[in-house]
């Protein structure tokens, strides 16, 4: 009893983390996000030594996917809300939450699918050594931020 009531305990938590985060790292670097600018689009310019080129040739990658992109992210945050909503809600309605969940990820699915098209464009404009250099900033930014397979995993107690 009490370890089904951890797990279900930590499925809701793990769902609630998924549906309130924030939709706000760069595609450019494989998670959602909007289409490169700024400081990060700057940053990775620089250190992979793109050249003017290659910059634009970079934008306009992501300016010809914005017509699927942005829609895509508009209802990934909508379906989050829902299912936030829905978890947040008095009473547990298991078989609603499983369904917005289903949402929130094909959504999730058609995001990755395209950042996928959009990355393999973006990698054809780079130089060998562009490319793994990339490849080592990613490494990076991914053990910066705990994902799976990094060393600097942050690991919890029961």
């Amino acid at each position: 009893m009490r370890t089904t009531l951890r797990q279900l305990a930590a499925a809701a938590a793990l769902i609630t983390a998924v549906s309130i985060a924030p939709v706000g790292a760069s595609a450019f670097m494989g998670d959602d996000g909007p289409p490169p600018a700024g400081s990060h689009f700057k940053r990775m310019a620089t250190e992979l030594g793109l050249s003017a080129q290659q910059k634009q040739g970079i934008r306009a990658i992501y300016e010809k996917n914005r017509a699927q992109y942005h829609p895509l992210l508009k209802q990934l945050a909508a379906e989050r809300h829902a299912l936030r909503a829905l978890i947040q809600a008095d009473a547990v309605d298991e078989a609603a939450i499983r369904a917005q969940s289903a949402r929130v990820a094909a959504i999730q699915a058609d995001l990755a699918v395209l950042r996928a098209h959009m990355g393999q464009e973006v990698r054809k404009l780079l130089t060998p050594e562009q490319a793994q250099k990339l490849r080592a900033f990613q490494e990076k930014m991914d053990e910066r931020r705990g994902k799976p397979g990094s060393t600097k995993r942050i690991e919890r107690g029961n």
